[in-house]
């Protein structure tokens, strides 16, 4: 019983799937989807988000005017590095350390507060300088927030040039 090659070679045949023919007007664009998402979540794992870097803050043009006598007023300087200097209205200085100087930042908003009950001294502001980053100004912004919450806002003065 021997095989007849010619009838295998058929069988060979018959199991073969035909090529089915595209249109040369449709492209494949699954690869090109593919890699663009590859790309963008490469970008996105590979950037910083530093929110230090966040740019200046611009000058007003106009704004709402608030007297400082009728606020408590904290000037923000900077200092050596990123650190800054806060300081009262007559000149002196906070303490450099965080713990102790939010106990300080609210204790002298409050007797300032306080101490305006007749008169109309219900802001607090906040005088920064160019080269103060935003985070120290957000830092101090939150202690003011977390600690008087019946505070409406928190003004920053910009220097008019």
């Amino acid at each position: 019983m021997s095989e007849n090659p010619s009838l295998i070679e058929d069988d060979e045949d018959d199991f073969s799937l035909p090529r089915k023919k595209r249109d040369d007007d449709e492209m494949d664009i699954t690869p090109m989807i593919d890699i663009t998402f590859l790309l963008l979540i490469f970008f996105i794992v590979c950037s910083t988000m530093d929110p230090t870097k966040i740019g200046t803050i611009p000058e007003a043009d106009n704004g709402l005017a608030i007297a400082a006598k009728n606020s408590a007023v904290i000037f923000i300087n900077p200092s050596a590095g990123d650190e800054v200097i806060l300081s009262r209205m007559d000149g002196s200085n906070f303490s450099t350390d965080e713990e102790i100087q939010e106990t300080e930042i609210i204790e002298y908003i409050t007797e300032e507060l306080e101490k305006s009950l007749g008169a109309s001294k219900q802001h607090v502001m906040l005088f920064g300088d160019a080269n103060v980053k935003v985070g120290k100004v957000t830092r101090i912004q939150k202690i003011i927030g977390d600690a008087f919450e019946d505070l409406d806002s928190t003004y920053i003065a910009v220097k008019e040039q």
